[in-house]
């Protein structure tokens, strides 16, 4: 690392480079065995070396390694944001851009699901979900604009909003923000934020779910302005 990049994010995505590299020869290995104790387990004259049984436990630990090898593929850092409505995720995500990018504010609830990412263009545009087509967006109130009145547009759905890097620092080191926190889109996040207002509460109920759903999440939780108010159940 050079001293001269003090960008922790770049950091972030290089260290994942290397992590990658040691899981990607994890993989190889694994899959040699497999092949090995494949072979070994359709002869006969050696069916006592190896079993069915530890041939299946090898192939289960090569899908594992290659599920986490695709997560660590990615060049981007993935952060999602979950939360009651209009508890603030849109304005958490505003903040740390420091620009308003997404609608956010008294009568602003996002009702599709969003991604924040850069864009090396000199304009900011956004692509629906299943669909390669940019459309043009030149103001967050455009941007509202686009995401009610689109028939097209299913609640739930994931809307890309894409903004340029050059006005955005935080976005250029390959940072994908995620809006409204769901298991389809953001279960492979690297960062779950969860965010909470000094009028709503979290009840452990909601916290021992969140745990089970999403077992590897108690590594990189981020709490944002919850303070004290946590509801504590008898």
């Amino acid at each position: 690392m050079e001293h001269s990049d003090p960008s922790p994010l770049k950091r972030f995505v290089q260290a994942k480079k290397k992590i990658s590299d040691v899981f990607e020869q994890l993989l190889l290995y694994v899959q040699e065995g497999s092949e090995f104790v494949n072979d070994t387990c359709n002869n006969e004259s050696l069916e006592q070396i190896a079993h069915k049984s530890q041939l299946n436990q090898i192939k289960e630990y090569s899908k594992k390694l290659s599920t986490i090898q695709e997560v660590l593929a990615r060049r981007h850092m993935k952060v999602a944001f979950f939360g009651r409505t209009s508890n603030g995720k849109s304005t958490v995500i505003n903040a740390m851009l420091r620009d308003r990018v997404l609608p956010s504010g008294i009568g602003h609830t996002t009702n599709c699901f969003l991604s924040v990412e850069g864009t090396d263009e000199d304009k900011a545009f956004l692509k629906t979900e299943g669909s390669e087509e940019e459309k043009s967006i030149k103001t967050v109130n455009q941007l509202a604009h686009a995401l009610h009145m689109d028939e097209s547009l299913d609640a739930g759905c994931l809307v890309k909003v894409f903004w340029p890097k050059s006005k955005c620092a935080l976005l250029r080191d390959d940072l994908v923000l995620m809006d409204s926190w769901i298991d389809k889109f953001c279960v492979d996040a690297d960062v779950f934020v969860l965010v909470a207002n000094s009028e709503s509460t979290l009840m452990n109920t909601v916290r021992a779910a969140l745990f089970k759903d999403l077992p590897g999440v108690g590594r990189s939780i981020w709490c944002a302005n919850m303070g004290k108010y946590v509801e504590e159940e008898e």
